[in-house]
């Protein structure tokens, strides 16, 4: 998927994420990955250019959904410009790994 400058790319257990994704484009990246996650173990962020906290909305998000079914999403590659926004939002927890919340 490609869209408003974001690529998502399915690589056997991962989805790539790289471009921009804040506002702008939040709502597509978000029901085309929450679509993907089928099978998927982890994002891989080292591709992402601007974000914004739409886009910490949208990593969060993603991962609660897949503890819903039971599994653990792994984030790998987040830029640093997301863990201090993280960070200063006082969820830097949920983006190192730490358990979601179940429903």
């Amino acid at each position: 998927m490609s869209g408003q400058g974001l690529a998502v790319l399915r690589e056997g257990d991962t989805l790539r994420l790289s471009g921009p994704l804040g506002f702008a484009n939040a709502a597509t990246a978000w029901a085309e990955v929450k679509r993907q996650l089928a099978g998927i173990r982890q994002l891989d962020l080292g591709g992402l250019a601007a974000s914004d906290s739409a886009a910490l909305a949208c990593l969060l998000g993603w991962r609660a959904q897949a503890g819903m079914r039971g599994r653990n999403l792994r984030l790998v590659g987040v830029p640093e410009h997301l863990r201090a926004l993280a960070q200063v939002s006082d969820v830097s927890q949920l983006l190192d790994g730490a358990a979601m919340p179940r429903a």
